[in-house]
This record gives structure tokens, C-alpha cells and sequence, in this order.
């Protein structure tokens, strides 16, 4: 299903429409003051309507979801002394990550209600490409979760990096040795994460099976079965630091004025392209070769 063509999950009740066309809207205003927990709680109320509705991007939300929920995990054991953790983490600088997650869910929000509205062209074209594609509900779920996770970790990344605050400092302080060091540990965080993932992803597939509103599934059960079975953690954590590192280098290019906006636009779509032309998972194979290699 086309996320711009799902009902009016406002209007679902177990699974059953009635019978609005209107599309899924979040009504969702961000703001700087709101705590973690509560645009997490977004989040979670999103992935649950587009869940009703049998729409692949509950996959990627249930990624996102997990992911916000170790931010916060991140944020109590660091401050908290008496937490069991918090030695292992002691170190890390817990306003960054809090910045970045919340600048993170920002871009996220607001791409979601500009490809929602009726002026796409102030839509981010990679997320155009993961929100309303019509190639995305002719593909297997996982490609649908694929091109958000690109379109997140490869555009909105470098953007969130390159936000300067109202005091015109920026969020990411490149002489900051705990900045660094914060940034740097963010890839080997998520990997510890991907057992939860990938039951994640089998609760919210099986959840749309329920309701008759997924056919098949394999592609999911099987990610699902390797994320836990720890198998892909170091090709994760691989891929990872790669992304986080292109990263990085692109929050420079886009300050230094070497890479426009539009630029790193295109760039994502062009990787996002990948997925979507002749076999999917040749293309996935051919994605993750050249994540792995790149220096």
C-alpha cells in the first residue's frame, strides 16, 4: 500500500476501515522543549496506523522506534551513577545525544507531513522516494524499510550534523575530543541493539499478518532471524561506521559550502536507486559490498 493512499486510520477500528480515503496524517508539531519519550511515543503511535493499514514503512519505524529507545536508555545510564551501566558510559556526552535525536526526529516529522500535503516540492526528493513511491508497494516489505533507513541515515544525518542552534553554535563541536568520542561509540550502541530489532521487525510483521493485511513475510522472518542470531553484527557495524563516517564527511562539505543541499539530495536518491531497479536483492548485495568497501 502507498502510504499516500492508506484510509484514515483515525477511522480504523481492529483492522477495518471505514471507508475514508483520506491519507495517514500525524498532526505532529516539534518542538525543541519536547523530551525523547514523547516523540518516541509519535513514533509508536505512527508505526501502529501504518501497521492497521499493512503499509511497509511500520517496518522502518519499528527500527526507529528501538533506536530511541536506546537514546533514552544512553541518557539515564549516563547521568545516573547508580545505573548498572553507567561506567560502561560514563564518558559519553548525553546532551549530544539528545541533540542529535531530537534534530533527527525533526527532519523525519517534517519530511513525513511535506510528502503528506499538497506542496511536494518542499518534500526532501529521497524521502518522496521512501514515503510515495509507487515502486515501494510493488516491493517486499523490507525494501520499503530499506529506503526510509537510507533516506534517514544518509540526507537527514548530514543535515542534523550541520544544524547550528539558536545560539549559533553548532550541535556537532569538531574540537570536541567527547563529541568525537560520542559519535564514534553511536555505531557499536546500535549493533548491541539488533537482536531487539529484529524481533521487532517479526512482532510488527506478524501483527499485519493478523489482520490479513501482508502476504507472505519470508524476507522479514528471515532478517529477523539473523539480526538475532548476532550473524550480521559485524557487517552492521561495518556498514555502520561507514554511513556514520560519509556522514560526518558531508556535515563538513555542507559547511564549507563544497556540497549543496540539492547535492546530498541527489546523491541518496542515486544510492536509493539502487533498490529499485532490476533485482532487489542482487542490488541489496551490491549496497552492502559497497558500504563495506568504502573508505
Amino acid at each position: 500500500m502507498n502510504i499516500c493512499e492508506a484510509p484514515d486510520l483515525s477511522l480504523i477500528k481492529d483492522g477495518h476501515s471505514a471507508g475514508s480515503s483520506q491519507p495517514i496524517q500525524s498532526n505532529f508539531k516539534w518542538s525543541r522543549s519536547l523530551s525523547l519519550n514523547q516523540l518516541r511515543q509519535q513514533l509508536e503511535y505512527l508505526e501502529n496506523q501504518h501497521c492497521l493499514a499493512g503499509d511497509s514503512h511500520a517496518y522502518f519505524l519499528s527500527c526507529y522506534i528501538v533506536s530511541m529507545k536506546r537514546c533514552e536508555y544512553l541518557i539515564e545510564a549516563i547521568g545516573d551513577k547508580g545505573h548498572p551501566e553507567h561506567a560502561r558510559y560514563a564518558e559519553l556526552d548525553d546532551r549530544l545525544i539528545e541533540t542529535i535525536a531530537s534534530y533527527f526526529s525533526h527532519y523525519y516529522f517534517s519530511a513525513y507531513e511535506s510528502v503528506l500535503s499538497s506542496d511536494k516540492k518542499q518534500a526532501p526528493a529521497p524521502w518522496v522516494l521512501a514515503l510515495n513511491s509507487d515502486s515501494v508497494a510493488k516491493q517486499s516489505p523490507l525494501h520499503g524499510m530499506l529506503l526510509g533507513l537510507i533516506a534517514h541515515s544518509c540526507y537527514d544525518l548530514p543535515l542534523v550534523l550541520s544544524e547550528l542552534t539558536s545560539s549559533g553554535r553548532a550541535i556537532y563541536d569538531w574540537s570536541n575530543i567527547k563529541h568525537k568520542r560520542t559519535y564514534l561509540e553511536i555505531s557499536k550502541l546500535l549493533v548491541d541493539e539488533l537482536s531487539v530489532i529484529g524481533q521487532s521487525l517479526e512482532l510488527t510483521q506478524a501483527s499485519m499478518r493478523h489482520r490479513g493485511l501482508v502476504k507472505g513475510g519470508v524476507h522479514i522472518q528471515l532478517v529477523g532471524y539473523l539480526l538475532k542470531s548476532g550473524f550480521l553484527d559485524r557487517i552492521v557495524y561495518k556498514v555502520l561506521t561507514n554511513v556514520h563516517r560519509e556522514a560526518l564527511l558531508n556535515c563538513y562539505r555542507l559547511q564549507r559550502g563544497i556540497l549543496s543541499v540539492d547535492a546530498l539530495a541527489d546523491l541518496c536518491c542515486e544510492r536509493m536507486s539502487m533498490l529499485t531497479q532490476g533485482s532487489f536483492h542482487v542490488n541489496v548485495v551490491k549496497a552492502l559490498y559497497q558500504s563495506l568497501v568504502k573508505s
